[in-house]
């Protein structure tokens, strides 16, 4: 009987090991997904920009989008303590992570440029990328 009662404990066990990485997973996928929305709603805005308030209006909410992404993922570290460096990721993410990647570089690549090529000169601008610049260090 004690036998049987170990393995229902080691069996719980495990499920539950199982459905917290599943869960961490999960959620760190969520987040990935919504930043990548955010970035390609940033590259419509940036496309549509006629003005430099429009360029800053849409480089804010990159700023903010990447700050809600890094505020994410380190609630996310701590909560489930799976820690993620660089472009090292679970398989799982994989596909996720590339997604909010090739967004990102679309984005900056093409839509920002262009809206950079135009508006760089405006204050909202200059402002903007000052934000993204804060946001980004470490």
């Amino acid at each position: 009987m004690k036998k049987t009662g170990l393995v229902i404990v080691a069996a719980a066990f495990a499920i539950a090991a199982c459905g917290g990485r599943g869960t961490a997973i999960k959620e760190y996928g969520e987040a990935f997904d919504t930043a990548t929305k955010k970035i390609n709603e940033v590259s419509a805005d940036l496309k549509a920009a006629k003005d430099g308030k429009a360029v800053g209006a849409a480089l804010n909410k990159f700023a903010d989008t990447l700050n809600e992404m890094k505020t994410k993922g380190e609630a996310l570290d701590k909560k489930h303590k799976l820690k993620m460096k660089g472009d090292e990721v679970p398989p799982e993410l994989k596909p996720k992570f590339e997604a909010f990647q090739a967004a990102v570089k679309a984005m900056s690549e093409g839509p920002m440029m262009e809206a950079m090529k135009a508006h760089a000169a405006a204050p909202e601008v200059a402002e903007a990328l000052k934000k993204i610049q804060e946001v980004s260090k470490d």
